[in-house]
């Protein structure tokens, strides 16, 4: 198999990279498109953010010298192609990855992308996807049709698509692998004819048997229609094809037009009639707008590429459009209606999700109420005379209704869920068209709830239901006053952190299958990127996500919680740095001290060495990792959540400021000469031995806990009993005490991994100074194989029942997850912070 990726460096150098399987081993091709002098400064890494390591001398490419210990240089010239290197590598499981980065000698220059380096990944797929059964060997077969010379069309798409449903049975993976197939082909980033003419009423039945599978799929598989929805969004209904070959042949024929080459109708008759795609339906609405407008070519135009409908693509189908249409005054009056009806047409069949074909095709199985509720929302669609909140209320009463209706047949479901589909997108268009406006805290209040519960109507969670009950109990209370306004800000940062696990959850199932497919399709890069964000904006989360955002500073006023969060309190000196992410300067340290503003703070970063303020617009949680470093490093530390300030310090880029903190919690900032402080490293004060924790028990209540046998965290839970307002709910809890894990590890049970532990451990203290990534990771394995001691499994659930929690019906999963706790010890950033 062949892989073809293009690079765009930072610097704007193009690069094809090619990897292909050859006898055993991997061979990537890497040929610079550009004219430019530079020299590819390589290694291999296990991943992307692991070290180099140099690449044995055997396997240099011509003209490659060795720089440094991890790395080597290779020209882009010499006896291969000009601009070409190739890299031949054994496949191991020691490497995953060639990490690069560009240096051009003329200049003294690198183009290491911004300190985040370049990557080719060497993985088959088979290894991308160890833990989605079968999902590898789905996205093979996807490439080897897609990438084929075969002729192939949309209906061969939709056909291949109808058989390998049966492969993913209440596979999230793989229908998750599918939706990323199909929606790169509904964004054009894949073929929708190459050697092959079919008549539409042919793409139209593998359209509607797909669709009705489908249908038939979401009412039985409750797993499934997650993913099932994010599909059904990438194609049409299918439908009467045949009517687009008869429609357009009737509307020539009733104004006597002639099917005359060269003529722009005709040109279209003539694509129509062998291969119709999406692509007709922009068209035909160019077209009635440069009927509308009196033959003005330039709107004709503009509307085309507004959805990438470009001359160049008119002009590369089987049947190409090359003529300019044609403006017959006499006929502008006629030919207007005729072909809004022949939009209606092609919309049934190639547009499933638009709102107004959507309403039609389902209008059979309304009601008097569901016929009420759609004439209201498509007379009032533009949002003209009606308040946001009404519009909004309609919808979700109307997707309420059909919520309880997707049981029947699946003709019927296939119908309902189109519409709910068009539905939920209208909403999103409803709240996103509506931001600009200044809507009242209360307005806020209730357009929350009612796009939360859209989003619970669209996905089956847990937390936003919580969350959707406790906001409906709180928008029925009296608004009043400031401990409303915490309450409120309560589940406010609650949903926005479910908002954030969401989108977590999209980006981890979609964007390693969107970056294997994009890269085999010949992708467009920003497509690829871009991928999961994008599917994340055209959602009802990312709707509520601009919502929240509108009240939460109302909320933050009114409850008195300032613009400020103070992480870690103190005084900051220093020169003004601009950062994107405080995790971009990793590693490095600042000769003088150093103020930085960072937009993203992702919380497990170490703060670097002459810094002595982070200010960062993002949201920081307390017991993060960073949070911990700033605090023991009296380095202030805060969050600001007006916009404007944090514009304001960002243009005092390279100034010197001076931080405070003032009595209402406010961080202060004036402009000034730094003062000269030593930055020099900072040394923890050195403590006293403290005696480790001898093993008390495998399991205690909340009631027992104290500081000899539990941390800080499980301390601090025990010391809020009774001290928290009713409103908030103290979790009960139980815990494994000081002890529990070198227990285990003495059982005799466990006396090999014991001894393999401890030889590893030992190996890594021998040269603690350096980073012995595979040791950590055999250390880190090698507590996940422990086997649980009967008694720790007896006394927890002992313990668990009297505190009237659950016991959990799988064991095996609960003592893996307890395992990896312990193994965390092991990572990178906790080996380091306690080197």
């Amino acid at each position: 198999m062949v892989m073809v990726e293009e690079i765009i460096t930072k610097s704007g150098v193009e690069l094809m990279a090619e990897r292909r399987e050859l006898d055993g081993q991997v061979e990537v091709s890497l040929r610079i498109k550009n004219k430019i002098k530079c020299l590819l400064h390589w290694g291999l890494s296990r991943h992307a953010r692991a070290p180099w390591h140099i690449p044995p001398q055997a396997l240099w490419p011509e003209g490659t010298r060795a720089f440094g210990g991890t790395a080597v240089q290779t020209p882009f010239s010499g006896r291969n192609r000009e601009g070409q290197i190739v890299i031949r590598l054994e496949h191991t499981p020691d490497f995953s990855v060639i990490a690069f980065c560009l240096f051009f000698p003329e200049e003294n220059r690198w183009d290491n992308n911004h300190g985040k380096n370049y990557y080719i990944d060497l993985r088959k797929p088979k290894e991308r996807f160890p833990e989605a059964p079968g999902v590898a060997d789905l996205a093979d077969k996807i490439i080897e049709k897609e990438m084929s010379r075969n002729s192939w069309t949309l209906m061969h798409r939709f056909n291949l698509c109808y058989e390998l449903l049966d492969k993913v049975r209440n596979n999230v993976e793989g229908l998750a692998l599918i939706f990323v197939w199909l929606r790169f082909s509904a964004i054009r980033q894949l073929d929708w004819q190459r050697n092959y003419n079919t008549q539409p009423r042919e793409l139209s039945h593998a359209m509607d048997r797909l669709t009705l599978k489908l249908a038939d799929r979401y009412a039985n598989e409750l797993r499934e229609q997650e993913f099932i929805r994010l599909i059904l969004t990438t194609m049409g209904r299918g439908g009467e094809g045949q009517r687009i070959r008869d429609e357009v042949l009737n509307i020539m024929h009733r104004h006597h037009i002639k099917e005359v080459s060269g003529h722009f109708l005709e040109e279209w008759h003539q694509k129509l009639h062998n291969n119709t795609t999406p692509d007709d339906i922009v068209i035909c609405e160019a077209y009635l707008q440069f009927l509308r407008s009196d033959g003005n070519l330039d709107l004709f135009y503009k509307r085309l590429e507004q959805d990438s409908v470009t001359k160049k693509r008119l002009q590369s189908y089987e049947r190409p459009i090359r003529s300019h249409p044609d403006f017959i005054p006499h006929l502008k009056e006629a030919l207007i209606p005729d072909f809004e009806h022949f939009l209606g047409i092609l919309k049934a069949v190639h547009s499933g999700t638009d709102l107004g074909t959507a309403i039609h095709a389902v209008r059979y199985l309304f009601d008097a109420e569901m016929h009420g509720l759609m004439d209201f929302i498509w007379r009032h669609r533009d949002g003209r005379e009606v308040p946001v909140c009404t519009l909004v209320e309609k919808i979700t009463k109307a997707r309420r209704l059909l919520a309880g209706r997707f049981k029947e047949d699946p003709n019927k479901v296939r119908d309902l869920l189109f519409l709910d589909l068009s539905l939920e997108d209208f909403l999103r268009v409803v709240v996103e068209r509506n931001l600009h406006l200044k809507q009242t805290r209360d307005q806020l209040v209730e357009l929350i709830a009612m796009a939360l519960e859209n989003l619970c109507l669209s996905n089956d969670d847990d937390e936003m239901s919580h969350c959707l009950r406790h906001w409906d109990r709180l928008s029925k209370t009296p608004r009043l006053g400031k401990e409303w306004s915490l309450q409120a800000k309560a589940v406010l940062d609650r949903l926005g952190r479910g908002l954030g696990a969401l989108i977590d959850h999209y980006y981890k199932l979609l964007q390693p299958k969107a970056e294997l497919l994009g890269r085999a399709f010949h992708a467009d890069t920003w497509t690829i990127t871009l991928f999961s964000e994008e599917v994340v904006r055209g959602r009802p989360a990312f709707a509520l996500s601009m919502l929240l955002r509108q009240l939460d500073p109302i909320l933050r006023k009114s409850a008195e919680l300032g613009h400020w969060q103070v992480v870690s309190p103190g005084r900051g000196t220093g020169q003004v740095e601009v950062v994107a992410t405080l995790k971009s300067i990793q590693g490095k340290g600042f000769a003088r001290p150093t103020i930085i503003i960072a937009d993203e703070v992702a919380g497990d970063e170490e703060i670097p060495e002459g810094v002595t303020a982070v200010i960062t617009a993002d949201a920081t949680d307390i017991v993060s990792h960073v949070a911990i470093r700033a605090r023991n490093a009296e380095v202030l530390f805060a969050t600001c959540y007006d916009p404007e300030i944090i514009g304001q310090l960002k243009l005092l880029s390279g100034h010197s400021l001076k931080l405070s903190v003032n009595a209402s919690g406010d961080v202060m900032f004036e402009e000034g000469p730094a003062e000269m402080i030593d930055i020099s490293p900072r040394i923890l004060p050195v403590l006293a031995p403290v005696p480790r924790p001898g093993f008390t028990a495998y399991a205690v209540p909340a009631s027992d806990f104290n500081e000899k046998n539990l941390g800080g965290k499980s301390n601090n839970l025990r010391r809020l009993q009774g001290k928290l307002p009713e409103w908030i709910g103290l979790p009960t809890s139980v815990a494994l005490p000081f002890g529990v894990f070198e227990s285990v590890l003495a059982e005799e049970n466990n006396k090999e991994i014991a001894e393999r532990y401890e030889e590893r451990a030992r190996r890594v203290d021998e040269d603690a100074q350096k980073m012995k990534s595979e040791l950590l990771g055999e250390l880190r394995k090698s507590i996940l194989t422990l086997k649980a001691p009967d008694e720790l499994v007896s006394s927890l659930h002992k313990v668990m029942e009297e505190a009237e929690l659950p016991w959990s019906t799988n064991w095996d999963d609960a003592w893996m997850c307890i395992k990896r706790v312990w193994s965390s010890k092991w990572n990178e950033r906790a080996y380091l912070s306690r080197r």
